[in-house]
């Protein structure tokens, strides 16, 4: 297997295992959180690494959720693992971007998410090479993609791993 090929799988478990520091957001349990609003649900579409090479997603479910203070956050779900908690986030013009960095790898999860209903998002992995501090954020921008999903809105009737366009 080649680097850039293992690499994602590595990330996943560096920064599930929680043995690296997450900057943007956090790990904990993934129980059910009764008193949260989901604005938006996404499933995995079509994942490919950098190779262009089709990929397994390793996500289930992606959600936007806001708190009863109105905070907004990103639910990240994967069977097996704790769920993964961005709270990194910041308008792009018509979508949110989430972004969370692992320390000591400079690894960048990042998820834009459309605000408008229906529109597919996109789930990116890379290597982070240059970090913009905003007001209560950062962004972090990617030297290249290692891995790359295009989000489902959940309640469409495109399949699981669709093949709709990442963009």
């Amino acid at each position: 297997m080649s680097a850039a090929r293992g690499a994602p799988s590595l990330f996943a478990l560096s920064l599930l295992a929680c043995s690296a520091s997450i900057r943007g957001g956090y790990v904990t349990r993934d129980t059910p959180q009764p008193k949260l609003k989901t604005v938006a649900a996404f499933v995995p579409g079509h994942c490919e690494d950098a190779s262009h090479s089709d990929r397994a997603p390793r996500i289930q479910l992606v959600e936007v959720v806001e708190t009863p203070s109105g905070r907004t956050l990103l639910f990240e779900h994967r069977q097996g693992y704790d769920l993964l908690v961005a709270e990194n986030h910041f308008d792009d013009g018509p979508d949110w971007l989430f972004q969370v960095v692992v320390d000591g790898g400079d690894l960048v999860r990042q998820w834009r998410v459309p605000r408008s209903l229906g529109a597919t998002g996109k789930l990116s992995v890379g290597r982070e090479i240059e970090e913009i501090p905003r007001a209560h954020s950062f962004q972090a921008k990617l030297a290249s993609e290692r891995l790359s999903c295009s989000l489902v809105p959940q309640s469409s009737d495109l399949p699981r791993g669709s093949t709709n366009p990442i963009r």
